[in-house]
């Protein structure tokens, strides 16, 4: 019993009561060169989660002295000095305070006004912010209370992520979000409630003396607001946590939906999103009729969790132009909110613009074609045909490696072609489109002939 003991025990190397209590005093303070730390690590984050660059983003949460309040305020806590508690309060809001201005006036300054996804990664927290910053704030109140300091403090600083929602709040604030701000300062709560409150109980392990005396309905009145505020604050990100899981759950049947039942020969599935009880999917090619939309429908009924979900189809056809690309991006873009739309704007113009260019490249092929075949071949009366994407059979598709484009060619001919003129034919325009090509040959309006029976050559 006595081996598991030592296992546990936190008192064994724990540093003096008069330097725990400096250091909780020193970390503490806001003056001088713990202020200056303070902005300069509020710059560094906002500019990380501008850039949305990571690395800056923990460099700036490495250096922010904001723990220091955090972890005093669980210790006034534990000695229950209530002067001590108020003073840390005030402080902590004054540095609070400070970095959600200073990182308002830096976001209305920045000419870089989008939504990053460190910032997006903020704004939702969950019961698992809640057990990293438990776990975090009770491995920092050991670290600092050891008799050497360990170099568990810069971990805690990372995993609990202060300075980033408190610069994520600023950003909010001065674009009028009040999701990002309301959403990025609830995290922030979260993570200083339980790292003061897990402090707090490393304290009362160590059994720290009790400023004056202290009645026993003073530590019932604690024990109750302490429990009140943990659910208060708890129930809300459990909440949060289920719907995020929901969410994944959702989006595995979708992507299922999307790569089992909308796998069209003609029509491309160019991007889909799931929002409020709508599937947005956008096609380019051959347009659907209403017969196979309402074969979607049903299809899509079929699966547990997009059942009451709302299919809404946006088509194209495979001959856009600039002027139809950028209206299919519209399209897009309201059916989403408004928050939405400037970091959606990009991210679509990148799927929807290759399929545009890929058209325009065939249609200069097709020209191409029409203009010099006829001097290769002179029964050749028209050429006409484009690139589609097709299912390789022979690969494997546990690689992912299943998908070849490759080149229709319908060929219209005054007489029919030998065998071989049709495989010299079919080289040739491999040849200029520079793919597998399959070739079509039909004799004026004689049905269509496969050469080879359709197989490429």
């Amino acid at each position: 019993m006595n081996r598991w003991n030592n296992l546990i025990d936190l008192k064994g190397d724990s540093a003096p009561m008069e330097v725990i209590n400096q250091r909780i005093l020193s970390d503490a303070t806001i003056e001088g060169t713990n202020l200056i730390v303070l902005v300069m690590a509020i710059m560094i984050a906002c500019i990380g989660l501008n850039l949305n660059s990571v690395a800056v983003i923990i460099g700036a949460m490495l250096i922010s002295p904001l723990m220091g309040g955090i972890v005093a305020t669980g210790y006034g806590m534990a000695t229950y000095n209530v002067p001590f508690i108020r003073k840390s309060l005030i402080k902590l809001s004054f540095q609070v305070g400070l970095a959600v201005l200073t990182a308002s006036i830096y976001f209305l300054l920045s000419p870089l006004t989008s939504p990053t996804d460190e910032m997006l990664a903020r704004t939702t927290p969950t019961i698992w912010d809640v057990l990293v910053a438990l776990c975090g704030g009770i491995a920092g109140a050991v670290g600092n209370t050891r008799k050497e300091k360990s170099n568990v403090i810069p971990g805690v600083a990372i995993a609990t992520a202060l300075m980033p929602p408190l610069c994520t709040a600023g950003y909010g604030l001065a674009s009028g979000n009040h999701t990002f701000f309301l959403g990025a300062l609830y995290l922030f709560f979260i993570n200083a409630f339980f790292i003061a409150l897990s402090s707090f109980l490393v304290f009362k392990v160590l059994k720290v003396p009790p400023h004056g005396n202290i009645a026993e309905a003073h530590f019932r009145k604690q024990r109750l607001v302490l429990v009140t505020l943990g659910l208060l604050i708890t129930i809300p990100s459990i909440y949060l946590a289920h719907q995020t899981v929901k969410d994944a759950l959702q989006e595995v049947q979708v992507k299922s939906f999307i790569q089992t039942d909308m796998q069209f020969e003609k029509t491309s599935v160019v991007s889909y999103a799931l929002k409020d009880d709508t599937l947005t999917v956008d096609l380019v090619g051959a347009v659907l009729t209403e017969e196979q939309i309402e074969q979607l429908k049903t299809a899509m009924s079929h699966y547990h969790r997009l059942q009451g979900i709302t299919l809404s189809i946006i088509q194209g056809n495979r001959n856009l132009n600039t002027e139809e690309v950028q209206q299919l991006i519209n399209a897009r873009i309201e059916k989403q909110g408004k928050a939405d739309k400037e970091a959606s704007y990009k991210m679509l113009t990148s799927k929807y613009y290759p399929a545009y260019e890929r058209a325009a490249a065939d249609q200069q092929v097709i020209q191409t074609l029409n203009s010099q075949a006829p001097l290769l071949f002179p029964e050749i009366q028209s050429v006409r045909g484009g690139t589609l994407t097709a299912l390789n059979q022979d690969k494997d598709t546990k690689n992912g490696d299943f998908n070849y484009d490759c080149f229709i060619a319908e060929v219209t001919v005054t007489t029919p072609l030998s065998a071989d003129d049709a495989l010299r034919l079919h080289d040739w325009i491999k040849g200029q489109v520079k793919m597998p090509v399959v070739l079509n040959v039909q004799t004026g309006d004689t049905p269509s002939e496969y050469y080879g029976n359709g197989i490429q050559w």
